[in-house]
């Protein structure tokens, strides 16, 4: 998907690999607070560098198996936002040692505890194909200027050309309302094992569109 442009000062475009220390970071600064963050990164002192190695890994993945990052850009061209997807049928059918070697230096104790709530969620998950949000964030300085939800367009258009249906989970119920806007449902709610907090599974079906313009970017970067 080429640059798409949101009225004079918002724009959407695809992120690549020289993009991705920064988009790291600003997600980290942004779900720093996210119940599931402290659940799985309590120790503070910690926290921002865990999160920002476990986004790098999330951002790797999902542009090798699915190129699914998009970047929300400012007036300037700055990065004020990120969007993380995953196809569901470009997925690796497994994880490699070396996936599970970086998540044991993300979460280190708490691995297993950040597994077990993975394995719970897709228990409890629709096993359709789909367009899966692992994340989204945009910088404190430039929200409720509608880059969140430009990200989310970006990915719901992805989803419609493909006639596949969005998901994603949530565990910061101030979160619901702005999905429910966009047309997502709740289709489970959990409650993590291990004392963990509770998790909104929701779903969205973009429109169909005609004729969908998704041109891909080179994989040179």
């Amino acid at each position: 998907m080429g640059d798409a442009v949101h009225g004079n000062t918002r724009r959407i475009r695809p992120g690549n690999r020289k993009d991705f220390g920064i988009a790291a970071e600003l997600l980290a600064a942004a779900l720093a607070d996210d119940p599931a963050t402290l659940w799985l990164h309590p120790k503070e002192s910690t926290r921002r560098i865990r999160l920002a190695r476990s986004f790098r890994s999330s951002l790797d993945d999902s542009r090798d198996c699915s190129d699914g990052v998009d970047l929300a850009l400012d007036g300037t061209g700055a990065i004020v936002g990120v969007a993380v997807w995953l196809a569901t049928f470009h997925i690796l059918p497994r994880a490699t040692v070396g996936r599970q070697l970086r998540a044991l230096r993300t979460y280190g104790s708490h691995a297993a505890q950040a597994r077990a709530g993975a394995q719970a969620t897709y228990a409890a998950g629709v096993q359709e194909q789909h367009w899966h949000l692992l994340a989204v964030g945009v910088s404190a300085k430039a929200r409720g200027r509608g880059h969140g939800q430009d990200l989310i367009a970006a990915g719901m258009y992805r989803a419609a050309a493909d006639g596949v249906p969005v998901h994603l989970e949530t565990t910061n119920p101030n979160n619901l309302s702005f999905y429910e806007r966009l047309g997502f449902d709740t289709t489970a709610v959990i409650d993590l094992p291990g004392g963990g907090p509770r998790r909104w599974l929701m779903r969205q079906v973009p429109q169909p569109i005609s004729s969908p313009a998704r041109g891909r970017r080179s994989r040179s970067t």
